[in-house]
């Protein structure tokens, strides 16, 4: 799959950046955090030790932004001091978390350079920390110094997107959001639930997003989509071709497949480590989920029902769960044909309950990765627009 480093022409254009590393600060860039290694400061024996400061990093396309309203760091080493054993009163310790994968931070750093504004850059802002922290620490030992590399890291080429992820830097999840970055999904059939879990699933760093689908992106989806088609998207084209051109603009890996799902391709699956399944029903589905379950491939299968009734709409929503430790509640959980009548038959669509479908598989596939805390467990939920009510069955406690 292609790559391409997001970081060399920011390294390039940014002068600020260029001047740390001039001056022969260990800088590293990382999951959209500006690193600065090997920083001296003095613990409460008055020793001299070191520690990493980090800052996220705000990035607009290929411009860096002036961290005006960013003034706060990160410090991954001990309580700092002065030289004169008192603590530095901008340093406050926080519960110990990984700031980025492998990277666990203790301290918070807040100062300003003045009381109504921030910093105008990052070589300001980084080395009034480090200016700070090292001073003392070069007063009990002269043989120290932050000064100790002249080229700056980046570990972010191998990223799937074509640029910085900004939205988890500036939130602190980037640690928890590496938790999604090895997976490979497959979205199975593009309609209004399908594409708004493409819409969300092409937002997190996944490995592969493989798409399947085999009708044409016609005017009626139009209505029922993430966005807004113009009238040139509607050309017929397959929707798995309208929607990888639309977020290929986005990040790499997402893998078209312009059919449907059967059993001559039925295998396709093994390549994926998770399946969502957004597809009305027919005999193939029992097909697929059958094959999903013998080769322990976990997956999501999303219903909606809206019907008609005193010139109102009312529907429910059905997101069911399927891992390896449980499978016995599928039988009476997924329909396979329309043969009867009940509240999942009827095909009404609407773009708001499509676009919720998604949200609720979405996050439950993120509990499923350990990306969001999950107490329930459940394996079958429903939500009813007419009662507001979210009922959760069959969690792992209750599997016989």
């Amino acid at each position: 799959m292609e790559r391409r480093s997001m970081s060399t022409k920011l390294l390039t254009l940014d002068n600020h950046l260029k001047r740390l590393q001039e001056e022969e600060y260990n800088v590293e860039i990382r999951s959209n955090h500006l690193l600065v290694h090997d920083v001296p400061y003095l613990n409460e024996r008055h020793e001299a030790k070191y520690g990493t400061i980090v800052s996220t990093l705000e990035v607009n396309g290929d411009v860096i932004i002036s961290p005006l309203t960013q003034h706060v760091v990160f410090f991954t080493g001990e309580q700092p001091f002065k030289n004169d054993g008192s603590k530095f009163t901008f340093a406050s310790p926080v519960t110990p978390y990984d700031i980025i994968p492998g990277l666990k931070v203790y301290f918070q750093f807040s100062t300003k350079p003045s009381p109504d504004r921030g910093y105008d850059n990052y070589y300001d802002k980084m080395t009034r920390y480090i200016t700070l922290l090292s001073n003392e620490a070069m007063a009990v030992d002269s043989n120290v110094t932050p000064k100790t590399y002249a080229t700056i890291h980046d570990n972010d080429v191998d990223s799937v997107f074509r640029y910085r992820d900004t939205a988890s830097g500036r939130a602190g999840i980037s640690a928890i959001n590496a938790k999604l970055s090895s997976h490979k999904v497959a979205i199975v059939g593009l309609g209004g639930t399908g594409s708004y879990i493409l819409d969300l699933i092409a937002k997190t760093p996944v490995r592969e997003i493989h798409i399947y689908d085999g009708d044409e992106f016609l005017q009626h989806n139009a209505f029922r989509a993430p966005g807004a088609a113009s009238i040139k998207d509607l050309n017929r084209s397959k929707k798995v071709h309208y929607y990888f051109r639309i977020y290929s603009n986005m990040r790499y890996g997402i893998i078209p497949h312009s059919h449907h799902v059967d059993e001559s391709c039925i295998d396709l699956l093994k390549a994926v480590d998770f399946v969502f399944l957004s597809i009305d029903r027919n005999p193939i589905k029992r097909v697929i989920i059958d094959k999903l379950v013998s080769l322990n491939i976990p997956f999501i299968d999303c219903g909606m029902g809206v019907s008609k009734a005193n010139e109102k709409l009312r529907g429910t929503i059905r997101i069911t769960s399927c891992t390896p430790s449980k499978t016995d509640h599928l039988s009476t959980r997924i329909k396979y044909d329309n043969q009867s009548e009940n509240e999942y038959e009827t095909n009404i669509q609407v773009a708001d309950l499509n676009a919720l479908n998604a949200v609720f598989a979405v996050i439950k596939w993120k509990k499923m990765c350990r990306f969001y805390n999950d107490g329930c467990q459940e394996h079958h939920m429903t939500y009813s627009v007419s009662s507001n009510i979210i009922a959760n069955e069959d969690s792992l406690e209750t599997q016989s």
